[in-house]
């Protein structure tokens, strides 16, 4: 049986840089997909306009199609959702219709329609009016897991009644599924499909290419993966792991030789990235939580080990199949105990000019004038966290309340030679040892999504961020003005720099909120200053 081997690299790896590939990286790797014998290759989404940057294989138009010069081995397809292109006022699928052309113009002959299976019998219209342009249609089934018997046949009954579907793809969208419940789909859905049949697997389990094999085994004819497995969450089956497999047991005439060179490169991205199996999707996968709540818990590292597990275990609970932003909120910040301080700090800084140190590039840069300043104006001078480039003398406190970053640091609390401020019966118990012998001022920190309240002896807030529990502290010692320096900011594209400006309008909007003026450049949304103009 010959196999047809799909590879969709630029599609499923986009999650992880936006769909903005170097134009090398995608130069190499079309070349080696042409070498190598790859059939097909999807080339990404064609999505409707999102509000936030995508790069181009997030759109995928023909006209950018077409200035990628196309090796001309393989042929070329790209990726719908099919909710974005279903709507009840939509007869004549206009969206349709917009978005593409028909095949004769188009360098496109493959188009895939991703699909939940409970609603993929939703598709039938733009199924159809595709099918009419003259493409090849691929339907892909996702969340295929957890059906009996009769749902598979029925569904598949239903689908080959349309006679406009080329090949019927179910996906492992959750990562969970065995090789014996692999084998159980495909005898399911042939009761139903007698048509070409092709399957998209995940990593979660380390099955993903298991899982393929054991489909072409029994009668699966087309099967997709990505390089170096490159893919939503845990990743897909490496396509230079397909080609080996498929070459030897005669289902493919691949050449994995002709695959080093994007191997390399992708290898190179996936040491950024950092996709692939682990003990947290392998924990999602058994769990049926969405391997999106895992990535976006790895990304930045911002939460630690028993933070993420902690999550993961109230997602557990719930039904997780789908990706939510406010379901992931509640699963960090839902689940853990209220807790008050004993330090009362209202008042404590009545009438003083505070002084806030980040941790950004500019306070290296400017620390001989930041020293000046403190020495001249002396104002009160807070570290977030412990600064390497500042010495620890003329220093108020350093504030902290981030479970991993204190984690980190504890060992070197010792050394700073002036109190810590701190959540403490938060974070108390994971660092008992290191506790002893500190000034530890506790002021409390309760997690509660959106929130910027502050009290006398504690806060609550969205975030277990330094500079949110910070402002809370410093705020209700009522100064007479805070200034800041080393709150550089980030790209405009990385998520950190939204969250930081969603925490500075959230601040900016209570009550007690005192103006903020950084005093080296930053690109957040507050007040600019100099530190020149104030020594």
């Amino acid at each position: 049986m010959k196999v047809t081997l799909l590879d969709c690299t630029l599609r499923d790896g986009g999650y992880y840089n936006k769909w903005d590939f170097d134009e090398k990286i995608v130069k190499h790797y079309l070349k080696a997909m042409n070498a190598s014998c790859v059939d097909f290759v999807e080339l990404g989404f064609r999505f409707q306009s999102k509000n936030t940057f995508f790069g181009p294989y997030a759109y995928t138009t023909d006209n950018f199609i077409n200035s990628l010069k196309l090796p001309p081995g393989p042929k070329y397809g790209v990726m719908i959702n099919g909710k974005d292109f279903i709507t009840s006022e939509d007869k004549k699928n206009s969206l349709i219709n917009s978005s593409f052309q028909k095949k004769e113009k188009s360098p496109i002959s493959l188009i895939r329609i991703a699909m939940n299976f409970d609603s993929v019998l939703t598709s039938r219209s733009i199924v159809e009016c595709l099918k009419d342009k003259g493409y090849l249609i691929g339907l892909n089934m996702m969340q295929s897991h957890g059906k009996i018997h009769e749902e598979y046949v029925n569904v598949a009954k239903a689908l080959a009644s349309w006679d406009a579907i080329d090949v019927l793809f179910f996906a492992d969208s959750l990562g969970n599924m065995t090789p014996k419940d692999i084998k159980n789909i495909c005898s399911s859905i042939r009761d139903g499909w007698d048509g070409e049949l092709g399957i998209h697997t995940h990593n979660n389990k380390t099955y993903a290419l298991i899982n393929s094999i054991t489909a072409i085994e029994n009668g699966v004819s087309w099967v997709d993966g990505t390089i170096t497995g490159m893919g939503r969450g845990a990743g897909n089956a490496p396509t230079e792991s397909l080609i080996l497999e498929m070459s030897n047991s005669g289902y493919h005439n691949g050449n994995v030789k002709n695959i080093q060179s994007t191997i390399d490169d992708f290898t190179i991205l996936k040491n950024k990235y950092n996709w692939g199996p682990n003990l947290y999707y392998h924990y999602s996968a058994n769990h049926e939580i969405h391997p999106s709540f895992v990535q976006t818990l790895l990304e930045g590292r911002r939460y630690g080990a028993n933070q993420i597990m902690g999550a993961l275990a109230f997602l557990a609970d719930k039904d997780s199949s789908s990706f939510s932003a406010n379901a992931l909120r509640k699963a960090i910040y839902g689940n853990h105990s209220h807790y008050n301080g004993d330090w009362d700090a209202s008042g404590w800084l009545s009438g003083e000019t505070v002084l806030i140190v980040g941790a950004g590039p500019s306070v290296k840069k400017y620390k001989d004038y930041i020293l000046q300043y403190i020495e001249k104006q002396s104002p009160t001078v807070f570290h977030l966290n412990i600064n390497p480039h500042l010495p620890s003398t003329n220093v108020k406190a350093s504030i902290v309340c981030n479970e991993t970053r204190i984690l980190l640091d504890a060992s070197r609390y010792k050394y700073l030679n002036h109190p810590i401020i701190m959540p403490k019966k938060r974070i108390g118990m994971l660092i008992q040892d290191e506790l002893k012998e500190l000034d530890i001022l506790d002021y409390g920190l309760i997690l509660e999504s959106e929130a910027f309240k502050i009290k006398s002896n504690f806060c609550i807030l969205g975030w277990p961020l330094a500079i949110a529990y910070a402002l809370s502290i410093i705020t209700i010692g009522e100064p007479k003005a805070i200034h800041l320096v080393g709150f550089d900011g980030y790209d405009a594209d990385d998520p950190r720099q939204k969250q930081m400006n969603d925490i500075l309008k959230k601040y900016k909007n209570t009550k007690e909120s005192v103006p903020l003026i950084s005093l080296t450049p930053t690109n957040y949304r507050i007040k600019q200053g100099s530190i020149f103009s104030v020594i």
